[in-house]
């Protein structure tokens, strides 16, 4: 995926077809926009036949006239295309129009490729023109943000979008995060912070291609509101009636409403959702809703389920209850989250992370005797956590994919590994001798764990598959950065990242990056500033991943 935008070398197809001279601006001429047209952009452009063919005998006639037509072939009588297809191929269902590439306006009439056949899936059939979008855009782009690899077999919600028709709290849930999705698309980019001398520009690309395709982008905010609202209506009800035969499915719409809240902000109300979420889990390790041995699509959930509970934590440093319960074997879902959830953190600091739990909170405790407790358990963790070795844990790894790239595995496992650190070490004061580094039993050096992580991620680059997994890392690093040209760097990934994802919580981490710089910049030599103190007076329930 390109970083930037090449400038048109013509002018829209409006423009060209009207004879007007063209700006050539983007995402769309201000000539258009200005007569109130809709910019249909500068590249390939597709428009839909009425019939299955734009000439012969067939040409004009619907798919089911087709199909009545002795001079077809039984062999392509029977065409059932379905969302594998349609994900595969680009194309989306618009009942019997047919797609059709050409490069200007005026060459309409002499198109020569047209797809022969209507995309006419049992699945949307029943669904309004904005609907079928937004599944279509959930199987093709969404789907494979949430997973490291998106193969047959490998992405157990995509597995699950045909379930939609039976199962209306997640067909709503499914548009909503499309939707937003779709929404934030359209907007400017993730916003120029004052540390960037100038913002790469958002890709437009795709959405030139959405407007070509007459995707509802006016209505896509109030769509996803709409389509939230009657979710959570329609969740409540499945709660109430919750069985085995339907606890995964309503775990995965609890699931999807987390990222729906990653895709809109990251913020606040995600955290209701995770707590209901806990109280369903505790009932997976009970009869009848235990499973031996445990679902591919309930490993993923859980595994999910488990990296979210993780992450939220960046901010609270407080006495957690149990996510997991002891009646479900965890090392298959810790396993499962380091290989495909799109994190991809190492098992075992996950389990260093849910050890750290059970430590207090010693910044504001007046209790001597329980922070030096605490300090011996912090010490212990991050000794363990420092003794976690990158190299060897990828050379063990059994990757998922033949294409794995074990160079990057490692890279990302090696920037958590200082991110858990960094984690850890803001449990206590700045002041600490853990942290303070004249202080000869110092373990580690804050600023030069923020050095680490940067040095990693810099390996990485959009496109390449782990790099989705550098979000949390990164905001680590970044609010432990004192060198101006490291936050410079930090907010142009972070630019990359968003036009890679378009998630909002991404927006929420620059502003709340700019905050902790302001205050670190404000604050006296010496003075014991701590980011997470500075974000908890922000009131911000973020969750960052």
């Amino acid at each position: 995926m390109p970083s930037d935008l090449t400038l048109p070398t013509k002018a829209c197809h409006n423009c060209r077809k009207r004879r007007w001279k063209c700006d050539r601006s983007l995402p769309a001429c201000h000539k258009c926009t200005s007569s109130g047209t809709e910019c249909l952009g500068y590249g390939k452009l597709f428009v839909w036949n009425k019939g299955v063919a734009s000439r012969g005998k067939m040409m004009g006639k619907s798919y089911e006239e087709r199909l009545n037509a002795p001079q077809v072939s039984a062999g392509r009588q029977d065409v059932d295309v379905h969302m594998e297809v349609a994900h595969r191929d680009n194309v989306y269902d618009f009942g019997n129009q047919q797609p059709e590439e050409v490069e200007d306006v005026e060459d309409v009439e002499d198109v020569e490729d047209v797809v022969h056949w209507s995309l006419v899936d049992p699945l949307v059939k029943d669904l309004n023109q904005h609907s079928r979008y937004y599944i279509y855009h959930f199987a093709t782009q969404i789907c494979e943000d949430l997973v490291i690899y998106d193969g047959p077999g490998q992405n157990p919600i995509r597995d699950l979008i045909p379930a939609t028709t039976a199962y209306p709290s997640l067909l709503q849930i499914i548009l909503a995060n499309s939707a937003f999705h779709v929404f934030n698309i359209t907007r400017d980019p993730a916003g120029r912070s004052p540390y960037q001398k100038e913002q790469k520009p958002c890709l437009l690309a795709y959405y030139q291609g959405v407007s070509r395709f007459g995707g509802p982008m006016k209505t896509s905010y109030a769509d996803a509101l709409l389509a939230k609202q009657q979710a959570l209506s329609l969740l409540a009800q499945s709660v109430a009636s919750v069985n085995k035969s339907n606890i995964d499915l309503i775990l995965v719409v609890i699931l999807l409403f987390i990222n729906y809240a990653l895709i809109e902000s990251g913020q606040d109300k995600w955290k209701v959702h995770m707590e209901g979420a806990r109280k369903l889990i505790n009932l997976l390790g009970t009869s009848p809703y235990t499973q031996e041995p445990m679902s591919k699509l309930r490993l993923s959930v859980l595994a999910d389920f488990l990296v979210f509970y993780i992450l939220g934590s960046t901010f609270c440093f407080a006495t957690t209850p149990k996510l997991i319960p002891d009646e479900i074997e965890l090392e298959p879902i810790l396993r499962y989250a380091e290989t495909n959830n799109y994190l991809s953190c190492p098992s075992p600091l996950v389990r260093i992370m849910l050890e750290s739990f059970e430590l207090e909170d010693t910044r504001t405790s007046s209790s001597d005797e329980l922070a030096a407790d605490v300090q011996d358990g912090v010490a212990i963790l991050l000794r363990a956590a420092l003794n976690f070795d990158p190299i060897d844990w990828s050379l063990n790894f059994e990757p998922a994919s033949l294409s794995e790239n074990l160079e990057h595995r490692m890279r990302i496992a090696a920037a958590h590994r200082a991110a858990v650190c960094i984690y850890l070490a803001r449990v206590l004061p700045c002041t600490n001798p853990l942290l303070d580094p004249s202080s000869p039993s110092a373990l580690v050096s804050l600023t030069g764990l923020a050095d680490e992580i940067i040095h990693h991620i810099s390996f990485l680059k959009p496109g390449d598959v782990l790099f989705k997994s550098i979000s949390w890392p990164l905001f680590l690093a970044g609010a432990e950065a004192e060198n101006p040209a490291q936050r410079t760097w930090i907010m142009n990934t972070l630019d990359d990242f968003y036009n890679m994802m378009y998630w909002g919580y991404i927006r929420t981490v620059k502003k709340v990056l700019e905050t902790i710089w302001d205050c670190k910049d404000k604050a006296a030599e010496g003075a014991d500033n701590c980011w997470v103190d500075e974000v908890k007076i922000m009131g911000t329930e973020l969750l960052i991943a």
